[in-house]
C-alpha cells in the first residue's frame, strides 16, 4: 500500500475504536464500493466481448468492426489491465479508412 492509502486506513482504525458504532456503516459502504467496482468490471468484460467479436467475426465490416472496437476501447482507457493507446491513438490503426 502507498502511504496516503495506510495513512486513510489508520484513520479509519482510530475513528473505529473511537466509535465502535460506525464499523458497521463503514462496512457497508466498503461493501458498496465493492459492489460498483464489480458492476464496472462486468461492464468492461462485456465490452471487450464485443470487441473481441468485431475484431475476430468476418461478417463484420472492417470499418464499422474498427470503430466499435476503438469506441470500446477509448471509453476503458486507462482502466483495463493492457495499454491500448498504441491503437486508439494511431489513426491508420484505429481508423484505416481515413489514412
Amino acid at each position: 500500500m502507498d502511504e496516503e492509502t495506510v495513512r486513510f486506513m489508520l484513520l479509519v482504525r482510530d475513528f473505529v475504536a473511537k466509535r465502535p458504532d460506525s464499523a458497521a456503516h463503514i462496512a457497508t459502504f466498503v461493501q458498496a464500493g465493492i459492489n460498483d467496482a464489480l458492476d464496472e468490471a462486468r461492464e468492461r468484460a462485456a465490452d471487450m466481448e464485443v470487441a473481441l467479436v468485431c475484431a475476430t467475426s468476418p461478417g463484420f465490416k472492417k470499418n464499422k468492426g474498427n470503430q466499435i472496437i476503438t469506441d470500446k476501447l477509448l471509453k476503458w482507457r486507462g482502466r483495463t489491465s493492457c495499454a491500448w493507446e498504441w491503437l486508439t491513438d494511431n489513426p491508420s490503426v484505429a481508423h484505416p479508412e481515413k489514412s
